[in-house]
């Protein structure tokens, strides 16, 4: 694991598993990461709970993000490339019960899929 921290896309995967390996407690152990590579995990982690139909666990999957609100998480998530990103986006818009962050979703989505950051 130590030998992938200085790769980009495998380096947040590693921080944790080091950490936890070494006993950190995993709530903690995110705080190692920088806000990019926490709000990729973010995306990676909703894209498996999307893979597996869960919809109740997707919408709650919102209360771990890191920045504290559903449009900065948003805005965020539109900016980290992560190639699923469109995907979590809609499938979080068809869940969610409150129209107007769905709306939202729905929009980010569409700005992704378009080029339009």
């Amino acid at each position: 694991m130590r030998a992938v921290l200085d790769e980009a896309v495998l380096r947040p995967y590693a921080v944790l598993w080091l950490a936890e390996s070494e006993g950190a407690d995993p709530d903690t152990a995110t705080s190692l990461l920088t806000r990019e590579e926490a709000t990729w995990l973010w995306v990676d982690t909703a894209a498996a709970v999307v893979d597996h139909g869960e919809d109740h666990l997707l919408v709650s999957h919102l209360e771990t993000a890191v920045q504290g609100s559903v449009r900065g998480l948003l805005q965020e998530v539109r900016d980290v490339g992560h190639p699923r990103t469109v995907q979590v986006l809609v499938a979080l818009a068809a869940a969610h019960p409150d129209p107007a962050l769905a709306k939202a979703m729905r929009r980010a989505a569409f700005q992704v899929h378009t080029g339009e950051l």
